[in-house]
């Protein structure tokens, strides 16, 4: 039978309901649980062994940050490699730094909105920092070891990236510095728009020679292992390239010295290296210092230049949408409508 105090109490429909305090939010309101049974013993001893999870979880909660987002990072199984070590990079050099140290209870919405405007990063790092810890508190809470404190943190707004592009003059100097089969690597990216990471995995077999198309299989990232060939950034990073006839036929000149196209002393070039050496080769044709990257931008601008459609070039890119094509090359896109409607003067008369 219910006695006073226990929480217990006989429902309408005959059976036993027990209520217990999960937690507190961060406004002090408790938070319930329940549990039910016909039998008062039952939902008494259901009751008890609520209140001793509860206590654990109470014991949890006075867990640091930084051991708590070991825990969860561990838990991540399906994360790539390369994404594993971006976290890990993120947990260790920006969150722990002034987070790691507080208990999991003690977090809040001022705490974490005062990090976030702290943080002297760029607006897409900023993001991804948080979310880390959005996943890492909402795994927490789902635990019961924090309430929700991040529904109300605001983060910077995204401001417009600008996308460097060599010109048509400067695209010329630096393919007249192309002297070594190191260099084709740079040629290929241009004429391809080829991620870094998927030139230096790119293997012989990957090419074919008789359609005159290479095929993106991987990409070289550097993990917790070393430097491996993981699968391509996304399912739509896995695509064919038509490789246009000149380069081609400059393909064909090249030296089998080991199963990468892009090699050295008979080994693949790694993506520091090669990065290295295109920052080499730009001082040497007198252009200012540019990404890597900007060799991809290049290309695209090129192919918008002459006339090549937005969904086939979105394809080649390897990105998931046209819409991420059309924001990252708004610029061309604008040039291209004024060349489109430049036409129109031909039919004025």
């Amino acid at each position: 039978m219910a006695r006073r105090g226990e929480n217990i109490y006989k429902r309408k429909d005959g059976r036993y309901e027990g209520r217990y305090i999960k937690y507190y939010d961060v406004s002090g309101k408790a938070v319930y649980g329940y549990v039910y049974s016909k039998s008062y013993a039952d939902v008494k001893e259901q009751l008890a062994k609520c209140k001793t999870e509860k206590q654990n979880l109470q014991s949890n909660s006075n867990t640091q940050l930084s051991n708590w987002l070991e825990i969860w990072l561990k838990s991540q199984g399906a994360l790539k490699p390369t994404t594993k070590v971006i976290y890990q990079s993120y947990i260790d050099n920006h969150i722990n730094i002034t987070l790691g140290g507080i208990p999991l209870k003690k977090l809040n919405r001022d705490i974490l909105q005062n990090f976030i405007n702290s943080l002297e990063l760029s607006p897409s790092t900023i993001k991804g920092v948080f979310s880390i810890i959005k996943s890492a508190l909402s795994a927490a809470e789902d635990k019961g070891f924090v309430s929700n404190i991040l529904s109300k943190v605001k983060l910077p707004k995204k401001q417009t990236s600008i996308v460097q592009v060599l010109t048509p003059a400067q695209q010329r100097r630096l393919e007249q510095t192309l002297s070594d089969n190191s260099d084709m690597g740079i040629l290929i990216c241009l004429y391809t728009g080829l991620r870094i990471g998927e030139l230096c995995a790119l293997k012989w077999s990957d090419i074919n020679f008789e359609t005159a198309q290479l095929t993106v299989n991987g990409t070289q990232a550097r993990t917790e292992n070393g430097i491996e060939i993981i699968s391509p950034k996304s399912k739509t990073s896995k695509r064919e390239i038509p490789i246009p006839p000149f380069l081609i036929d400059k393909l064909k000149t090249m030296p089998y010295s080991c199963g990468y196209v892009i090699s050295r002393n008979k080994k693949p070039f790694d993506v520091r290296t090669y990065r290295r050496l295109f920052k080499k080769l730009l001082k040497t044709a007198g252009l200012p210092d540019m990404k890597f990257h900007c060799l991809r931008h290049t290309f695209a601008t090129r192919a918008l230049e002459v006339g090549m459609d937005y969904k086939t070039l979105s394809e080649i890119l390897g990105h998931s949408s046209v819409g991420i094509t059309l924001d990252l090359y708004a610029h061309s896109l604008k040039e291209h409508k004024i060349k489109q409607m430049n036409k129109l003067d031909a039919i004025h008369t």
